[in-house]
């Protein structure tokens, strides 16, 4: 079974309705998970909706601090306002990390305060080997998960039926109060060019390489894969593909 991922420094594939390990390598090697950080982020954005405390309609400011954020970017200015729902496109499609430092400050005052709070969720789920310093996924030393983790992260986050009305989409369109309008290219290519895939999220930094969990659903069954430390873009869409192939004909 080890044909699969060769090149991936970290893989995991189950069965999302039975919880079925369905491949495994070095599930639990402490890695950089780059943007896959933000399956976190929006996980606590998503119980927050759920609960009441923040609705998609709420407007956000964006802090001088959050638009001065470094590496993937919405372009964001300091004192523009967006819709919640928008944020979190942003967050999604193009993996911004000032939108998610943004979403951040909005949810728990500052950012500092917001890792506190992945990290207890970190903890309230069993994650042995996470830790996050930062809400968007740059490296950092002590910023790392592993696969079998973010698999767990995942699963959880997929509770939350409504985030797949954003993960799913391809292409969306988004507005700030400065009539600025954006148009946004989801960062995962396998959204309409593998049959069932419909989210999640997509990772890239100079040390975690090329990572990417991906969800496909067929028959009424969803599978996720992920694979972390891919050396390129190329391998990391092959070798995903080639699990969710493995994974899907395990049904």
């Amino acid at each position: 079974m080890m044909k699969y991922a060769q090149f991936a420094k970290s893989a995991i594939a189950a069965n999302v309705d039975t919880g079925k390990i369905l491949f495994k390598k070095h599930p639990f090697k402490k890695l950089p998970p780059a943007s896959m950080t933000k399956i976190m982020t929006l996980l606590l954005a998503m119980e927050r909706l759920r609960y009441g405390k923040m609705k998609v309609t709420d407007r956000v400011t964006v802090s001088r601090h959050a638009a001065s954020t470094r590496g993937s970017s919405l372009f964001l200015r300091p004192g523009e306002v967006l819709q919640l729902w928008d944020l979190l496109k942003g967050i999604v499609l193009v993996s911004g990390n000032d939108a998610a430092v943004t979403l951040a400050e909005h949810m728990a005052g500052t950012e500092a305060s917001f890792v506190k709070l992945m990290n207890n969720k970190a903890k309230a789920l069993g994650l042995a080997n996470t830790h996050f310093v930062n809400s968007h996924g740059m490296d950092h030393k002590n910023h790392f998960s592993c696969a079998y983790d973010m698999l767990i992260m995942s699963k959880t986050l997929l509770r939350h039926k409504k985030i797949l009305k954003l993960t799913a989409l391809r292409y969306a369109r988004i507005q700030s109060n400065r009539r600025r309008r954006m148009m946004l290219k989801n960062t995962n290519t396998l959204l309409g060019s593998y049959r069932g895939v419909d989210g999640l999220k997509t990772g890239t930094t100079p040390k975690a390489k090329y990572c990417l969990t991906a969800t496909a659903k067929r028959q009424n069954a969803r599978v996720i894969a992920i694979v972390m430390g891919e050396p390129t873009a190329r391998k990391r869409n092959r070798e995903l593909i080639e699990l969710l192939d493995f994974a899907l004909s395990s049904l």
